[in-house]
Formats: structure tokens, sequence, C-alpha cells
């Protein structure tokens, strides 16, 4: 069990003028460049790194150390009485006098209101300009908490239905800072990995078998996964190993937010919403934008729907999407050059020389917009979740949600169709010219019957069909 903490409390530096600012793990601009330096040539003492040599000391404040995280960035901690971490240099005397104080006060204050801070509890600190941002861990409990109330508003935090799908929100935090300082604290117990090894484990069996599977990662991925976290069970008090334990551990419990993994009304499928749509969507736009494009934007906003349900989306299933919406842009764009070609022999033969501009302006039409949309939207082929997200909030609207950007996806197909229907109409002018009117309009008529046949007999609609959806569609 963890024992609790006596903070003993001695005249320490005094504190600049600023306030102590809560702040949650995720936002503490740890990516962020704040300063640039210069390289320069330096001077090689003799035998400067020799190991029989001590380096020249650098000094830190008492009680104080250094550890460096993985991926490169410095951190300070300390590890007597209450445990501090911090990212500010504290090797700039100033700075390390400043989160004395800081530290000093936010031990006063937790005194005066009475907590009780185990040795499982750690403070991170961060000084911003006169200001000092905060937050307390609870690796006993894997959650943040401050000295004050506040509403999840006031931190960033996403709003929640229950305490316990508060509890998600606040133990993703958890996760992110147990990421960000791994090195210092000697590591997770192996229930850390092996409850994540169980979770991928299944996983990989859901995925597997379902198609609408809520799981962030597909199958492939949890494989990999998998094999990474068994051969490093045996090193699960290394910092390194932590550092990616962690960050898996956040990605599954901040899914496992957004499922309401727990909570009276979890999502279960992929394609399942949970949440009221504070925003009303317009449905007579939809025949209008789908009569325009021959049906042709209809898929593309039936997917888009699905992708960003209750406005979250799966970084693979955005991945697919956006390659296959690429791949249908170019193969649109090689059979409007090759219909373009096409219109040569309207010089040799006597056709109507208004629809042939109307038929090759439509097939320009869509190698341009095909061109557009692709040099808009190759980036976003394999850019993952994040970046879908901000991209999907970005293009949706209040009021007809992805209905424009599905007509716009569209378009490329929507131009070629109107430029092969405008260039093969010729061939009734043809007909007309070299048969008798009746011959003709029974070949028109007998072309017109079996496109209909085509139509109806490969028509999605089906009288047999059910709307229901059963656990049979699921696999």
């Amino acid at each position: 069990m963890s024992s609790q903490i006596s903070i003993e409390l001695i005249s320490g530096p005094s504190k600049s003028t600023g306030s102590l600012r809560p702040i949650v793990a995720q936002a503490t601009g740890r990516y962020d460049v704040t300063m640039k330096v210069q390289r320069s040539h330096a001077v090689i003492e003799p035998g400067m790194f020799l190991s029989t040599r001590d380096a020249s000391p650098t000094y830190l404040p008492p009680q104080w150390s250094a550890s460096v995280h993985p991926e490169g960035k410095i951190y300070f901690y300390r590890d007597s009485g209450l445990r501090i971490v911090t990212d500010s240099y504290l090797y700039t005397p100033e700075v390390g006098e400043q989160i004395c104080a800081w530290a000093h006060e936010v031990e006063k204050q937790a005194a005066d209101k009475s907590f009780v801070l185990t040795d499982s509890v750690e403070l991170f600190l961060q000084l911003e300009d006169d200001d000092c941002n905060y937050y307390f861990v609870d690796r006993a409990t894997q959650t943040l908490f401050w000295l004050e109330e506040y509403e999840t508003s006031d931190l960033g935090l996403h709003p929640v239905v229950s305490p316990s799908h508060l509890k998600l929100v606040l133990e993703t935090q958890y996760w992110s800072h147990v990421e960000n300082f791994c090195m210092h604290f000697g590591g997770l117990p192996r229930k850390s990995i092996d409850d994540l090894i169980l979770v991928f484990s299944h996983a990989l069996a859901d995925t597997l078998t379902s198609n609408l599977s809520t799981f962030p990662y597909d199958a492939s991925t949890c494989e990999k996964f998998l094999n990474l976290l068994t051969s490093s069970r045996d090193r699960i008090h290394d910092g390194h190993t932590v550092c990616f334990v962690a960050r898996l551990w956040g990605v599954i419990i901040y899914n496992r937010y957004e499922t309401h993994y727990g909570q009276q009304q979890p999502r279960l499928s992929r394609d399942s919403s949970i949440l009221v749509d504070q925003d009303k969507e317009i449905q007579w736009t939809k025949s209008i934008f789908s009569s325009l494009s021959f049906g042709t934007s209809a898929p593309y906003l039936k997917q888009l729907d699905e992708l960003f349900l209750d406005r979250f989306v799966y970084g693979a299933d955005w991945d697919s999407f956006m390659t296959q919406c690429i791949k249908g842009w170019q193969k649109i764009t090689v059979q409007s050059v090759g219909l373009l070609l096409l219109h040569g022999f309207c010089f040799l033969l006597p056709v109507s020389p208004l629809l042939a501009y109307i038929s090759a302006s439509m097939t320009s039409l869509s190698i341009l917009a095909s061109a557009l949309l692709i040099h808009r939207h190759e980036e976003l082929a394999t850019a993952g979740a994040s970046p879908a997200h901000e991209y999907l909030t970005a293009v949706s609207s209040p009021r007809i949600k992805f209905q424009g950007v599905a007509f716009a996806f569209a378009l490329p197909k929507t131009f070629f169709i109107l430029g092969l229907v405008v260039f093969f109409s010729q061939w009734s002018i043809l007909l007309c010219q070299n048969m008798c009117l009746t011959r003709a309009i029974l070949c028109l008529g007998a072309v017109f019957v079996i496109l209909i046949a085509i139509q109806f007999s490969t028509s999605r609609k089906s009288l047999f069909s059910r709307s229901e959806k059963d656990e049979a569609s699921m696999v």
C-alpha cells in the first residue's frame, strides 16, 4: 500500500508574482518549438570525455535529478517528499529557483486544504511567463486531480455522461503523463502490459471476425503490437518500454471514452450512433445533389456520414476511403482522356459540332475536377485519424453536413457521364441520317430498354432486402 507523505513546510524561496493555473497532460505544449539554437564549433580539451576524468559539474536544486525521455527531451524530477516532475529547464538557475518556489507554494496550498497525499501522487509543474501550470497524478487510481474544483470545459476536456465516463477522460490524461515522464520511477507493474496484451488479443479476434469492430487498429496492426508487447513483458520496468505501453494505453482508454465503454449505452458497432445530433441536417437537398450528379454523390455521402459518425473517425477507415477516392478519380481521368481522344472522329463523320463541343467540354471538366481533387487530397490518403478529424470538421456544414463535399467528390464522374451521354447522342443523329425514321426509333428504343434493364437489375434497392441489421451482417 502507498504510504502517506508528510509535507513539512519550511521557509522556501518566495514565488514570483503570478498565478497557479490548472492544466492537463496533453496541453503542456510538449512538441512545440519554444526556441531555436545556433550550432558552432567547439574546443575539445585534452582527455575531455575520458572515463577516469570527472566531467564539469552541472548544478541542480537540492534533491532534483535529470532524466532524458527516449524521444530526447530532458526533464527533471524530485524524489524526496512530494514527488515532482517538470519539463522547465532547471539547469538555468533562475528557472530552478522559480520551480522550487512554486513547489513550496503548491505544497502549502495542499496542506491548507488537508489533502492526503500518498507516495503514489506526483506533481507536474511548468513555468509559463510569471504563471505556473500544474496538475497532480495518482498512480494508484490512474487519474489527474487539482487543488480546486473545475468544469471539464475549463480544462479543455471532453464532455461526459457519468462519473465513470469522466474517469476515462482523466485516465487518458494520466497515460499521457506516464508516456511523457517514463524514465525515473522504476517502471510499471507487470499487470499493465499483461492486461494490454489481453486487450490486443481480443481486438485481433474482433477485427478478424467483424468489419465493424470499434477497436481503433486493424488486424494487421494489432498483430504487430501483440508481437511487440509479448516480447517486451520482461522489460516493463525499463523506461523505453513504459513509454510505448503508456502510449498504447492512452489510445485504448480514449477509444473507450468514445465508445462509452462500461456505460448504459455503449457503441458496439462502428456504424451505430449513440450521441444526440445537435445539428439538424436538411434532408430535401439530398435528392437535389443526387439528381444533379446522376446518383454518383450518394455513395460518397453515405461513406462520409459513416466515417464521421458522432464526430469520431477511425484512421484506418479514413485512409482506405481516401485511397479509394483517389484511385477512382485517377480512373475517371484515364477514361475521360480516352473519351476526349474519340472526339477526333467528329472531324470525319457528319455529326453536330455543337454537341461535340459540349461533350469535349464536359470531358475536359472531368479531367480538371479530378486533378484538383487529387491535388487537394493526396496528402490525406495516409494521414490517419487526427488530420482526418480536422479535415472532416472543417468541411462539414451545420445545415447540409457532407452533402456539398460528396457532390464535389462526384463531380469528375458527373462531368464524365454528361460528356459520355452527349458524345454518344451523336449516334442517334447518324442513325436518323442513314436509316428511315421508324427503324431509327426502334433501334434507339431497344438501346433505351437495355439500359433501363441493366439499371433496374443492378439496383442496390431490392424488394427482398431487409433494413434490420442482424449479427450475420457484422461478420
